[in-house]
């Protein structure tokens, strides 16, 4: 018991952490990017090697990249391209391969606009994403996955795409409340654990109301959800 309350602590922190970094970039506006007018954009693909990289809902019509890191050593180079409704945002770390230090996140924020989907597809050792208007799919690679969901804005599928040779390390879900209308899929690899202390699961999925829309999480090796209620 203890040790479980002892990895929510270190994951809380680590949340906090990357909401303060959000809080300190909107104070500082240190762009990594020139702001890029959503348009005719449906489709986003986002890449590189961040250390890690947060999403979340915008309140303009802009894609928005800034530089949540603390550690002011770590560099970063920003390239987007669009073509026919399809954004790709690319996210390059100077020496990311020998640096495993996460003191915050580049932080990545979604226009307010109806989008068909976001794909992440980088090597991030992060992903930290917020309640978004598109579906989601994050592919696994040795990345930790946080996901803080506001149950009654989340009208979207995310989907963790895992598989068995390329698994998540581990992933972290908040949500702010007990969902009535939200259905979760899980499948663990072969070994792997579901930490749920507030029983919210049952029989180690979630299906409620409508079933929709569905949380899918594909082939990782820890599962941890939480309930804020």
């Amino acid at each position: 018991m203890m040790k479980k309350i002892v990895v929510l602590f270190i994951i809380l922190i680590s949340m906090v952490g990357l909401t303060a970094c959000g809080v300190l970039v909107q104070d500082e506006i240190e762009k990594l990017h020139d702001d890029i007018a959503a348009d005719n954009i449906q489709y986003v693909n986002i890449s590189g090697n961040a250390r890690s990289i947060l999403i979340r809902q915008s309140e303009n019509e802009y894609f928005e990249i800034h530089n949540g890191d603390l550690n002011t050593e770590h560099t970063y180079e920003v390239q987007c391209n669009e073509n026919g409704g399809i954004l790709d945002i690319n996210i390059m770390m100077d020496n990311a391969i020998y640096d495993n230090d996460v003191l915050g996140s580049v932080i990545i924020d979604i226009p307010q606009k109806e989008l068909e989907k976001i794909e992440v597809t980088g090597d991030f050792s992060h992903v930290s994403l917020y309640t978004i208007n598109s579906d989601v799919l994050i592919h696994a690679n040795d990345t930790f996955v946080y996901l803080d969901i506001e149950v009654d804005n989340l009208e979207h599928n995310i989907t963790l795409g895992g598989s068995e040779s390329n698994t998540f390390r581990g992933v972290s879900v908040y949500l702010d409340k007990f969902p009535d209308n939200v259905r979760m899929e899980l499948n663990l690899m072969q070994g792997g654990k579901i930490n749920d202390p507030q029983n919210i699961l049952k029989e180690d999925s979630l299906e409620s109301g409508s079933g929709q829309p569905v949380i899918s999480i594909n082939n990782t090796k820890e599962i941890n959800i939480y309930g804020k209620e």
